[in-house]
């Protein structure tokens, strides 16, 4: 009778021979993180430069129905496939040689719910206003899919480690769509913005992916010693199921929670939660999510090396969170300033209760990635529904007294009370794993995927992390 995991279904893989010698980590969880942080900075600082553009050069009713057209199609794509870039960056460390077969299974998965979440909306929902004839409303789905490739293709360059070109393929995007979009508004070309937005997305697709099937993906060699062995068809499907039902969950808290607002207190309002909200959140907090999912991959890559990985991931973070958080936090005013007095006086508040919720988020993020790294999903699916109900209740339950500032609350809380719940067994798995914040982490073994954390494990001995379903991440939008 085969061995199992005290705290799951899972058969426990045997210990293997001890280590001889420890071998070094090198740079890659610091290049990737840093890789990934230019990527978002560049598609930040790009994306207000387009629409600045757009709104001096283009009447405000085509600005407004681009940015419709998508937002909305960039919303399917990610519901339709940000889940599955999750599931390559912690398969493909392990998948060797089978690595071009699941990079297009996992884009045959990912195209076909685009073409169900797509045909969805086009028949449900009315889209007078979003397109102006009927050719568009056909090819709507083709952009959609377009989108869903672009984001694809980046999660599997980090999968493979080859994250130093993801800011490069950004650049370029964002030159090459400020350029079409000049050129366009001065031509008075129609659907400006949608087509300077897409052609260069369509070239970087048909440009990188032949090159990553054809050529990169075939040359791969055997997984690397360490790595997370690859799952079975039937365990994939299972960590399929909690990635989805994960993103899922996520998405519903930026729908709700602007819905909540703007019923309850009007369009004025929602828009001075908003831009705050874009300011921490999708600023400082996607930053923590880029450092957090480099350790994931890395981990991936060689599971033996886990607890280092995450010594140095805690550092990086409150590195960027420690300074990140109290810098925005006084020069909170003078940001929103930019927008206009009426934000400093409505959001500044707000947005001061987003940044202190991002040192919670550290917390949690890490306990999430770690245990999808263990492949623990149903736990991590557990907390995300936990943080989604908290923060869309609280929010719900605080804003008719406090107006905005109750949404900023329910936020902070949700991600205490997340963080508070996880931090006892973060800290045995770190304890059992040699984590040390303040220097260079003791040569501990891992603790195999299957024992529960604060369990007693040999120091001598290496355990391989094995790859069976539990845990999926959280997914910043």
């Amino acid at each position: 009778m085969d061995e199992r995991d005290p705290a799951g279904d899972t058969p426990a893989e045997p210990e293997q021979p001890p280590q001889q010698k420890r071998r070094r980590l090198g740079p890659g969880l610091e290049i990737n993180a840093i890789a990934l942080m230019a990527s978002t900075a560049i598609t930040a600082v790009v994306g207000l430069g387009f629409w600045a553009i757009a709104g001096n050069a283009l009447p405000v009713a085509d600005v407004g129905r681009a940015s419709a057209v998508i937002t909305t199609a960039t919303m399917i794509s990610q519901l339709s496939g940000s889940n599955i870039g999750l599931l390559f960056s912690r398969v493909l460390p392990g998948a060797g040689e089978r690595s071009r077969a699941v990079v297009l299974a996992g884009y045959g998965v990912a195209i076909a719910i685009s073409l169900v979440l797509t045909g969805g909306f086009l028949l449900l929902f009315p889209t007078e206003e979003l397109f102006d004839s009927a050719a568009e409303r056909v090819l709507f789905p083709l952009l959609v899919i377009t989108f869903c490739l672009f984001a694809l293709q980046d999660w599997v360059l980090t999968g493979i480690r080859a994250t130093t070109w993801i800011p490069v393929e950004q650049l370029l995007f964002a030159v090459a769509k400020l350029g079409l979009l000049a050129w366009f508004a001065f031509a008075m070309i129609d659907d400006a913005i949608v087509l300077a937005w897409t052609l260069p997305c369509v070239a970087t697709v048909l440009i990188i992916n032949p090159l990553l099937l054809a050529r990169v993906l075939p040359r791969r060699g055997p997984a690397p010693e360490g790595a997370a062995p690859m799952p079975d068809r039937r365990e994939m499907g299972k960590i399929f199921v909690g990635e989805y039902a994960t993103g899922a969950v996520t998405f519903v808290i930026p729908l709700v929670v602007p819905l909540l607002i703007l019923t309850q207190l009007g369009p004025e309002a929602n828009a001075y939660y908003a831009l705050p909200l874009l300011i921490a959140e999708s600023g400082l907090g996607v930053l923590i999510w880029n450092i957090s999912s480099s350790y994931m991959v890395e981990a991936s890559h060689d599971s033996r090396q886990i607890g280092p990985l995450m010594s140095r991931t805690w550092r990086l973070s409150f590195l960027v969170g420690g300074l990140g958080v109290p810098v925005l936090y006084l020069m909170a005013p003078w940001l929103l300033s930019f927008l206009g007095e009426s934000y400093v006086a409505e959001g500044t508040d707000v947005m001061r209760l987003l940044l202190l919720a991002i040192p919670f988020s550290i917390v949690s993020t890490m306990y999430i990635n770690t245990s999808r790294v263990r492949n623990r999903m149903g736990r991590v699916v557990a907390l995300q529904l936990l943080l989604a109900v908290l923060i869309i209740g609280l929010t719900a339950a605080l804003l008719p007294t406090m107006g905005i500032v109750g949404a900023g609350w329910g936020y902070l809380i949700a991600e205490a009370v997340v963080a508070l719940a996880v931090v006892i067994p973060l800290w045995r798995f770190m304890r059992a794993n040699g984590v040390t914040l303040l220097r260079a982490p003791k040569p501990v073994a891992p603790v195999r995927a299957g024992a529960e954390e604060g369990s007693e494990i040999d120091p001598e001995a290496t355990v391989r992390i094995t790859a069976q379903p539990s845990r999926a991440g959280r997914a910043r939008t």
